[in-house]
């Protein structure tokens, strides 16, 4: 019979499956305002395209995280435009 391989075992701490997580994410938040970047100009309609995506980040961010969360998210990321 073969021995199982735990993928845990091999991680050689949380901190590595947290950095490996915060790449992930860095990436997929990459990829996803490149795309929505080039949408809002295919469509020359940056305002549909942001209220679209700010709507769809709204309700599924509620459900996923709650209420109070989501708005602390959505404060953080205005608070990080304001200083760009």
């Amino acid at each position: 019979m073969a021995n199982v391989i735990n993928i845990t075992d091999h991680i050689k701490d949380n901190h590595d499956e947290q950095l490996m997580t915060k790449i992930k994410l860095c990436r997929i938040r990459d990829e996803i305002e490149e795309k929505l970047n080039n949408y809002s100009l295919n469509e020359n309609n940056e305002l549909a395209v942001s209220l679209s995506s700010g709507r769809y980040s709204a309700m599924k961010l509620t459900k996923l995280i709650g209420k109070e969360e989501t708005i602390q998210f959505f404060k953080d990321c205005i608070e990080t435009a304001n200083k760009s």
